[in-house]
């Protein structure tokens, strides 16, 4: 069942030169660009298990990069699209089509048992080893001695979908979990893991190897003296980051892609991370609400 429609989420998809090639300019005459606009009508729809699965799956192979092969990716979708379970999709072509965006939640605490599960939280402990305090507070939330829920948010999109869709997601997801036959029971989560990822700009090394000009050269220095520099795939992630009670960017276990071979038009390589964060109920009804201030949809 279609949720709502978010209408007139417009894109500036390309400038066309309209200017003949074969034609010379005569008398000043400039060349007339004109910009095509593209009309997107985003419709919200309840998770349909008859469809969804394999893009459900792809999208999480999407998120965990090279790992992705680390987990079964099956498991975690059916664990999404079982019936009854809440969450948006994002498509274009009506509920039979193929989702451009999902956004879910995963009980983990009820699932402590399930194999996929327990390789996740392994990972997951694995990968916050040397954030302390981060490491331990997880510990104790995903014990089965536990008082507490947790749940795992899954968000993903194709990589060319605005930010201004997901604000009404997690509106939705929010207000799912709240209206729930079942809430109290399975939807009822004091804590919030959302896993993501983030990119750190590095040094090109084919630069190096071919000899860089001075100003170039020097920059380098510079940055390899600064901080590394670190950008979002999703800039909603900025917005949770600010509410989180803990988030980290760590390096993926498997890399079968040089820096370089990710590099497109800047001088930088880049090396793509994963970031793991920790909200509480509280702190992500507030991060939703930020996203919504932050990035309107029109």
């Amino acid at each position: 069942m279609s949720k709502r429609r978010q209408e007139e989420l417009n894109e500036s998809d390309s400038d066309i030169d309209v200017s003949s090639t074969d034609e010379e300019v005569e008398n000043g005459e400039e060349q007339v660009e004109e910009n095509e606009t593209v009309d997107v009508d985003f419709d919200f729809f309840d998770l349909n298990p008859d469809v969804d699965f394999h893009a459900t799956k792809n999208f999480l192979r999407q998120l965990f990069g090279d790992d992705s092969v680390t987990f079964s990716l099956s498991d975690f979708a059916d664990m999404v699209l079982k019936d009854g379970h809440i969450g948006t999709t994002i498509k274009t072509d009506g509920k039979e089509s193929d989702p451009f965006s999902i956004l879910s939640v995963i009980n983990l605490s009820e699932n402590l048992e399930s194999p996929s599960v327990k390789k996740l939280i392994s990972y997951i402990f694995e990968k916050t080893s040397k954030k302390a305090q981060f490491n331990v507070l997880l510990r104790q939330l995903l014990s089965p001695k536990s008082k507490f829920k947790t749940a795992w948010v899954i968000s993903e999109r194709l990589i060319n979908m605005p930010v201004e869709t997901v604000p009404p997601m997690y509106k939705m997801l929010i207000e799912e979990m709240e209206k729930a036959e079942n809430g109290h029971e399975n939807y009822d989560f004091d804590y919030y893991i959302i896993i993501s990822r983030v990119y750190k700009l590095v040094n090109s090394e084919i630069d190096k190897e071919l000899g860089e000009d001075e100003g170039r050269s020097k920059r380098s220095k510079k940055t390899n003296a600064d901080a590394p520099q670190y950008d979002y795939f999703h800039y909603e992630d900025e917005v949770l980051e600010s509410n989180a009670m803990h988030y980290g960017y760590f390096d993926f276990t498997n890399k079968n892609l040089e820096t370089d071979a990710r590099r497109v038009f800047n001088d930088y390589g880049i090396d793509p991370q994963l970031s793991v964060l920790l909200l509480d109920k509280k702190s992500l009804a507030n991060a939703a609400a930020e996203m919504a201030e932050k990035f309107p949809p029109y």
